[in-house]
């Protein structure tokens, strides 16, 4: 027979409570990352791939060609272990087809859907979008930009109200953002949007830039804080995936993407 003392047994306790303190503590806020195919355009299908799980992505998003074309693209990362994210479309008066999304189906991926322009049937276009999607699982996040009819997060949600379908979301674009709207409204924005905020894309950028090559820089340049962006997506325990939005940025691609890298890695550790 095991004889305890009682210091034995208060060693046993506090070796418990240490156990529970550990199984308590929350996950690392480490979303999965990806950059935008507009800055990943180069050389093969299978080189864009692999640079991408050399420098520690963990994949690509914004992809612009569905069908066939997107097949072959996630065929290619599949033999790198790497994901694609999303597919970039537009939609106005008619819901997206079926088959152009269709090797998205069962794969975790995302519809980043724009509306340019609102016509009479816009509002059941999108739900159709949303339904269609939702039976392949795939989440659709309308997507703010600017010069658009949907160009605002409020304007983002009014159109996820209007179509009351739960596989319909929306994606913060940072620069999008701060060339509509106030920047220190960022934190009760994004509050506001709730479960329906399916994922972020972020650049660096610069307070008060009123073009793209204010807004739109590598991670390691500009005067926003991203740790301010992504302090308050930790606070309210957002789980969707980050793109890095890549559009215009000068310089060497794979240079850019190096950069903006060891800055996700740096505002992460910083939070």
């Amino acid at each position: 027979m095991i004889k305890f003392t009682s210091l034995s047994i208060a060693l046993l306790l506090t070796a418990a409570g240490f156990a529970r303190a550990e199984d308590a503590k929350p996950a690392p806020f480490k979303p999965a990352f990806f950059a935008f195919q507009n800055g990943v355009n180069f050389g093969s299908l299978e080189d864009e791939a692999r640079t991408l799980k050399e420098l520690g992505y963990d994949g690509i998003n914004q992809v612009k060609h569905g069908g066939a074309r997107l097949a072959a693209r996630i065929a290619a990362y599949d033999k790198v272990g790497l994901k694609v994210l999303s597919i970039y479309l537009n939609v106005r008066d008619k819901p997206i087809a079926a088959e152009v999304v269709k090797p998205f189906e069962n794969r975790g991926a995302m519809i980043e859907l724009t509306v340019n322009r609102m016509t009479p049937t816009t509002v059941e276009a999108v739900r159709q979008t949303a339904k269609m999607a939702a039976k392949m699982k795939i989440r659709v996040a309308l997507y703010p930009h600017h010069g658009n009819a949907v160009a605002t997060m409020a304007q983002a949600m009014d159109l996820i109200k209007k179509v009351d379908h739960p596989n319909l979301g929306v994606m913060f674009n940072l620069c999008h953002f701060l060339m509509d709207e106030k920047a220190e409204t960022m934190e009760a924005v994004l509050e506001k949007a709730g479960d329906r905020l399916f994922a972020v894309s972020t650049a660096g950028a610069d307070l008060g830039g009123r073009s793209w090559r204010a807004l739109i820089q590598p991670l390691h340049k500009g005067t926003f804080p991203q740790k301010r962006l992504f302090a308050a997506l930790k606070k309210l325990n957002f789980k969707g995936p980050v793109g890095l939005q890549c559009y215009a940025v000068r310089g060497d691609k794979r240079t850019n993407l190096k950069n903006s890298m060891a800055a996700w890695k740096k505002t992460l550790d910083e939070i």
